[in-house]
């Protein structure tokens, strides 16, 4: 009994520090190597299947520079995004999204979600784009403002049409679209990010116009 939970102590630890570690956007190299650890000692850790002294924990915990309950804290209070220093890597959220579509086994729900991700970059690439007076539009055969019009009609459709697709598909696995259990510290990260933009947020973009 007691070696079953000596196990999952380590096994919940090894998720929460491989989680932190993703969610601060940090390679196990480099967190090895800043912390004087080597990397495969590292990975057995993230896996739970080494021990780790608290020091180490310590350590790594002030590297990522992440509350020490999301760590060491319960569930409920492992990701107050308010505590965070920075976000979710976008890399993260990705393979999220990629992973979860991806069970549902159909290559047009994969292919349609990957669309509407490629719009978004697509707009916010031409946005920042512009705002070199030294590019030109020339790069583009749309106008920007009609390009901007009919990607957020596309977007603001998405939802129902993959809702609606999900349901009337043959093909789509709908017990499939979960996340593995050892990716939940990185899927609570995203979400409670997401959330606490949306919760905050004064207008409709996440980058506050200076005063």
């Amino acid at each position: 009994m007691k070696t079953d939970k000596t196990q999952q102590y380590l096994q919940q630890v090894g998720e929460r520090l491989r989680g932190a570690r993703l969610l601060m956007g940090i390679t196990q190299k480099q967190a090895a190597e800043a912390t004087g650890m080597s990397q495969s000692f590292l990975s057995l850790v993230e896996r739970g299947r080494k021990s780790v002294c608290t020091a180490q924990i310590i350590s790594l915990i002030r590297y990522y520079k992440v509350p020490y309950e999301m760590i060491f804290g319960s569930e409920e209070n492992d990701y107050n995004l308010s505590d965070f220093p920075n976000g979710c890597s976008a890399d993260i959220s990705f393979e999220l999204l990629n992973m979860l579509v991806g069970n549902g086994n159909s290559d047009r729900l994969l292919t349609g979600t990957n669309n509407c991700l490629k719009l978004v970059i697509y707009m916010i690439f031409r946005t920042i784009y512009r705002e070199n007076p030294k590019n030109s539009d020339k790069l583009f055969s749309m106008d920007f403002d009609d390009a901007l019009q009919r990607a957020n009609r596309v977007l603001s459709a998405a939802p129902d049409n993959i809702s609606s697709f999900i349901q009337k598909s043959r093909d789509v696995k709908v017990n499939g679209f979960e996340i593995p259990t050892e990716k939940n510290p990185e899927l609570r990260a995203f979400i409670a990010e997401c959330e606490f933009m949306l919760r905050n947020a004064k207008d409709s973009s996440p980058i506050e116009a200076p005063d």
